[in-house]
């Protein structure tokens, strides 16, 4: 048997957010593509290129808003934060303390410990490439890895999508003379969103969090 030429990280990160802003937008558009009873084989090939296409585009779109701009400039990388260092507001600490928790100190100690013999001065971003250095070489910790990374990305890119495909049913219904369904929908996407985002933060902060505890205490080479 072939395999399916899609990895986890693909379908979950990619196909799926992809489908759901397409569905969404050919329910606006009314032009009912997808949801169609039978397919075609080369109907379903284009279908699902379509939405590998278009979640590439969103986890682009995703990788920006999130990462480089609400975790970069906001709140703060978990390398940085699972270690206390902290350039957010004090309000947003408050409301978030989950996510600005810090490792337990006898964890910090060892990871500083093991990065300074390697020449890696304290916490940073050199520093988390060294922890994830040491952990490809445990398969137990990149399977872990590889859940949180496909966790994570679902929830960043399915985030995305539920803030477009809320304000795709919102211009329908305010605009467009969409049926009042399209306005509760997108309510509802709006809530989607916002709680794919704190799910988006809790995975990508579990990330960081395994790759330095794995690094602390692994057996030293």
């Amino acid at each position: 048997m072939e395999k399916i030429p899609f990895t986890s990280y693909d379908f979950w990160a990619y196909l799926s957010a992809g489908f759901l802003l397409l569905f969404v937008a050919d329910q606006v558009a009314g032009t009912g593509l997808l949801a169609r009873d039978s397919w075609t084989i080369v109907q379903g090939v284009v279908a699902v290129a379509s939405a590998y296409a278009v979640g590439q585009l969103v986890a682009s779109c995703s990788s920006f808003f999130f990462e480089r701009l609400l975790v970069g400039k906001l709140l703060g990388f978990p390398r940085d934060v699972v270690f206390g260092r902290v350039n957010a507001p004090g309000w947003l600490r408050a409301c978030m303390p989950g996510y600005f928790k810090e490792l337990p100190e006898e964890t910090r100690k060892r990871a500083i410990e093991k990065a300074t013999l390697e020449g890696v001065t304290g916490p940073g971003e050199s520093m988390f490439w060294a922890a994830y250095g040491r952990a490809r070489s445990d398969a137990v910790v990149m399977n872990r890895l590889d859940n949180f990374l496909n966790l994570y990305g679902f929830c960043r890119n399915t985030a995305l999508v539920a803030f477009l495909d809320a304000a795709l049913l919102y211009w329908s219904y305010s605009w467009n003379g969409g049926p009042e369904p399209h306005l509760q929908w997108s309510l509802a996407a709006l809530a989607v969103g916002f709680g794919m985002t704190f799910r988006y933060l809790k995975f990508f902060r579990h990330y960081a969090v395994e790759v330095f505890t794995s690094y602390a205490h692994s057996k030293s080479n």
